[in-house]
């Protein structure tokens, strides 16, 4: 178990910055405009797959960037003997999947033993049979799972993939601007606002939130239900009463007081209340949005048991904690939130970074979509926003 001192102020407040910045940085659901960097055996696509010599003690990850400690690393070789090859290499769900799909395709090695994705990607892994399945008894600290992200649609009982660290969508607002508290989802379309107001273009977390306010639940929601939420959304946007939609850039204009209200993600809160207190994020009363980034073994990776080490390593407790303390998003571990009261306690009070459980039981999980339900939601989505 790793030790550290408490953060002073100024560095808290730098690790609440990341994790805006890295958000603006990635932009996980359009394709970014930075190119992608895999292993020269991947970028020759592949042509052959190489099998790990009995001596080889390297796990090859790839992950988002500024998604980890400085420590987790060296100590894990440390402790185990087992050289973590850690690449943050994935900008964009998409992009990096174009990278792989085809290698996968062909069951040819991508030089990789664990890929870092969103939900909705790691949906698509898991069905296309992209991912090897976890082996519970390499895995023990998979017991650490938090109960709410046991279990989602997209792989029951957690076979094939669990999660690094997640966030959370709900409204993000300033109650100086607003004059009153807000509790419900559809605050957001108070006539007061008009004009005031912005959503994402991420389909899941604005559609999900919306429904929640329809009383429609998007772990199991239906076309119908969200052809419901599509044309709420039409009708306030063609009123004006909807601004724009956005990615991370409504960041700055509720920063700055240039909106109101908007439906916002938590990291980003969490970064801006840095240099703005009066910022609020709030999970509405009927539910807010939860994402996860995923761990997963791909499917040719012939170092399953070097992946299921690192998995069982970073989900122990005091080893998530330290993970958090440099990435301030929420840890899917039992227990890491009393360790990171040890070494980052101002951090630990943030419920945007270690929510209670009556905030946890409120938080959803957007269903699984196969391709054809995908393009159903995204062409009724699309429409709504005017895109």
């Amino acid at each position: 178990m790793s030790t550290r001192d408490s953060y002073s102020p100024e560095e808290l407040q730098a690790l609440l910055r990341r994790a805006l910045s890295r958000r603006q940085f990635l932009g996980r659901t359009a394709l970014a405009a930075g190119g992608l960097t895999l292993g020269s055996a991947m970028l020759g696509a592949c042509a052959r797959k190489e099998a790990a010599p009995a001596a080889v003690k390297t796990v090859r990850i790839s992950n988002w960037p500024l998604y980890i400690d400085t420590k987790t690393t060296t100590e894990f070789a440390a402790a185990t003997g087992i050289t973590a090859e850690y690449t943050e290499d994935i900008n964009d769900n998409n992009e990096f999947f174009a990278k792989i799909e085809e290698p996968l395709k062909r069951k040819q090695s991508i030089d990789r033993d664990i890929v870092v994705l969103t939900d909705w990607m790691a949906a698509r892994m898991i069905r296309l049979g992209y991912c090897a399945p976890i082996d519970d008894s390499k895995f023990p600290n998979k017991a650490n799972l938090v109960d709410s992200l046991r279990n989602v649609s997209f792989d029951p009982g957690r076979k094939f993939s669990v999660p690094w660290l997640s966030g959370m969508t709900g409204l993000g607002y300033n109650p100086k601007k607003t004059g009153r508290e807000l509790t419900s989802i559809n605050d957001i379309f108070d006539p007061k606002f008009k004009g005031q107001v912005t959503m994402l273009t991420e389909m899941r977390d604005t559609l999900g939130l919306v429904m929640l306010g329809q009383g429609k639940d998007p772990t199991s929601c239906t076309l119908d239900d969200a052809k419901a939420a599509c044309a709420k959304i039409k009708k306030a946007r063609e009123s004006g009463h909807i601004r724009k939609f956005t990615g991370n850039d409504y960041a700055a204009d509720l920063s700055t007081g240039n909106i109101t209200v908007a439906i916002a993600w938590s990291g980003d809160i969490q970064g801006l209340a840095a240099d703005n207190p009066d910022l609020r994020w709030i999970a509405p009363n009927e539910g807010a949005m939860l994402y996860s980034d995923n761990m997963m073994i791909p499917s040719t990776s012939d170092r399953v048991d070097l992946a299921s080490t690192w998995m069982n390593w970073c989900y122990d407790p005091a080893h998530s904690a330290q993970i958090v303390a440099a990435s301030p998003y929420l840890s899917a571990v039992k227990g890491a939130g009393e360790e990171l009261a040890k070494i980052a306690p101002d951090l630990a009070k943030s419920s945007l970074v270690n929510p209670p459980d009556d905030l946890r039981a409120r938080l959803h999980v957007f269903r699984a979509l196969d391709d054809a339900e995908d393009q159903e939601f995204n062409r009724a989505f699309q429409d709504a926003i005017g895109a």
